[in-house]
């Protein structure tokens, strides 16, 4: 019997969970979840991610390490802010298992924010703007479009 409960724990365990395809297998709809932007906040982040990188989660500043939608420093913001907690601990308010939260944020750790995969990037966004952040964005224009 507590073989066959091992086994059970072993094959739940090994899900086909993959952190750098956050829309695919089990976690999907956690993910979504947490990546969507809220109503009121859409047309701020639609302004912002226009003027910041066209919609393209893949962007890269010349000048600085700003990179991805939203243009995050990634030095400020990944190596030295750790916005992957940030990330994962709204994966987790979202249902996320502690173990897929783990691997998602090393992921997210060793992955430079242009590389990460666009709900990633979301829902850094809407972290940020849900914790008052959205200032960090100011002077884009976009600003008269914050609720």
């Amino acid at each position: 019997m507590i073989e066959a409960a091992a086994l059970v724990a072993v094959m739940v365990a090994g899900t086909d969970w993959e952190p750098h395809r956050p829309l695919h297998g089990p976690y999907k709809g956690i993910v979504a979840a947490a990546s969507r932007i809220p109503d009121p906040w859409r047309p701020f982040a639609d302004c912002v991610s226009d003027r910041e990188s066209g919609g393209s989660y893949t962007a890269r500043n010349a000048t600085s390490s700003a990179a991805g939608r939203w243009q995050f420093l990634d030095t400020q913001w990944r190596i030295h802010g750790g916005i992957h907690y940030m990330v994962t601990a709204r994966l987790r308010a979202h249902g996320l298992p502690t173990a897929a939260a783990g691997d998602v944020r090393a992921f997210l750790r060793d992955t430079p924010i242009h590389r990460w995969p666009g709900p990633y990037q979301d829902t850094a966004f809407v972290a940020v703007i849900r914790s008052g952040g959205w200032h960090h964005w100011k002077g884009a224009h976009c600003d008269r479009l914050a609720p």
